[in-house]
């Protein structure tokens, strides 16, 4: 067993080390709820409730006002923009095969804007959402990560999905958007699964692993003592 390693081992475990750690980091993103949760099992949804309000909406106010569903807290910032926060149902747009939508809208001023904000940091997120006229919409992440998507501009029947995992864990996801109308639903929420090691990981391991091998064997031997006897007191 060796006892201890010369530098240039050592600086190859440190690469093997660094090819470990480094392979996988960022933001993953997903093209649908099918992609996303088969790498996030055990996922926590919260689905936007009816609105409890005989118009088939529920008003939360203009400027910054929120609401709690499920422990998680979603907001709207006046320092963003103007707009009205509501929870719309269908029966309010006509249609009994749309979902509820938390919506923020008709603002003057600056953005429309969604502030989702969790329980706990979290490494997995998604969501449906879209705008009434398909303008861009930005995702910021609290870890500091951003993702900006186009919208399909279905209004109320929602037709986009942001979906994401990260290694670095997050508690808010903020939404954006220039578009006059902004809405989500079902937003889903957990740890994301390490993923499977890319095959150059394993090309990085596997000469790691040769580089200590190689720098171990040019070590020398070590020999057994030699027991010197005086032979006077033999």
């Amino acid at each position: 067993m060796f006892t201890k390693m010369n530098s240039a081992a050592f600086g190859a475990a440190l690469i093997l080390f660094a090819g470990t750690v480094n392979a996988d980091a960022g933001l993953v993103t997903y093209a649908d709820f099918s992609s996303w949760s088969a790498a996030v099992p055990g996922y926590t949804s919260v689905p936007i409730p009816n609105p409890t309000g005989s118009e088939g909406y529920d008003d939360f106010g203009s400027g910054t006002a929120s609401v709690s569903y499920e422990g998680v807290l979603f907001a709207t910032d006046a320092g963003l923009g103007n707009g009205v926060f509501y929870n719309v149902g269908p029966e309010y747009w006509g249609s009994n095969g749309f979902f509820p939508v938390l919506s923020s809208q008709q603002q003057t001023i600056g953005l429309t804007n969604i502030l989702i904000t969790l329980a706990a940091p979290v490494t997995a997120v998604a969501l449906n959402f879209d705008t009434f006229f398909g303008t861009d919409v930005t995702f910021t992440l609290s870890n500091g990560e951003t993702l900006t998507l186009t919208s399909a501009g279905n209004a109320y029947d929602l037709g986009s999905f942001f979906g994401v995992t990260d290694d670095t864990p997050f508690k808010t996801i903020l939404l954006t958007s220039s578009d006059p109308v902004l809405n989500l639903n079902a937003l889903n929420f957990g740890a994301a699964v390490s993923p499977i090691p890319e095959p150059a990981t394993w090309v990085m391991l596997l000469l790691g692993f040769v580089g200590i091998g190689l720098f171990g064997a040019r070590l020398p031997a070590r020999r057994a003592p030699v027991l010197l006897i005086d032979k006077a007191q033999s």
